[in-house]
């Protein structure tokens, strides 16, 4: 995207935010935000080439700080001796997943804009690149950790999908209902608690 000198990219990017939000990517009118932001459909095509890269440069920017953190929180603790990931799970995750959901709430707008505006972008479907991070490197704990989880189909690739797609789609229903940060915070817990027994029952037959 070219140098913006004249501070009208700065009055486009909010004009676009509040009209995603308000009608979704599909319904979302480049002229709406032209006329929002006192400017013509064409001065909009100067800074982005397509809605589509418009409502991209909203939310990939987020979206991909969110794959990273969660990459380097469980590649971090993926690179420990398996008894010690065996051992010290629980209080890893209590230490590590409140900054997971201090992201999304640091970046509120873009990933309200992905649950419940992307309809009809790549990103519509932005929770499977997060389960698949995560399906991975729950497969890397039962072997790290010699569990026989896998080994004995008390689990298989395609339940640890199931299970991660119902667990960030859960954590996401925060955004969607725009709830406060001490109420998110609050159901993610139990929300947590509620998984953490169903991977008990899993992996301690």
């Amino acid at each position: 995207m070219p140098k913006d000198k004249t501070g009208t990219l700065e009055k486009i990017i909010p004009c676009a935010k509040k009209e995603f939000l308000a009608k979704g990517f599909e319904r979302a009118s480049l002229r709406s935000i032209a006329a929002a932001a006192d400017i013509s459909v064409a001065g909009l095509y100067r800074h982005f080439e397509s809605k589509e890269a418009m409502f991209e440069s909203l939310v990939l920017p987020a979206f991909e700080g969110l794959k990273e953190l969660l990459l380097s929180m469980r590649g971090t603790f993926s690179e420990l001796p398996g008894d010690i990931q065996k051992y010290a799970v629980s209080d890893y995750s209590n230490d590590n997943f409140p900054e997971f959901i201090e992201y999304i709430y640091n970046h509120f707008d873009a990933f309200k804009l992905l649950t419940t505006c992307a309809a009809g972008t790549p990103y519509e479907d932005f929770i499977h690149y997060l389960v698949e991070i995560d399906v991975e490197y729950n497969q890397k704990f039962i072997e790290a950790t010699g569990n026989d989880a896998l080994r004995s189909e008390r689990c298989t690739p395609e339940l640890l999908h199931i299970i991660s797609s119902a667990f960030y789609s859960g954590i996401f229903e925060v955004v969607i209902h725009d709830m406060t940060r001490k109420d998110a915070d609050r159901h993610i817990e139990r929300l947590r608690r509620f998984f953490a027994a169903g991977w008990h029952s899993i992996l301690n037959p």
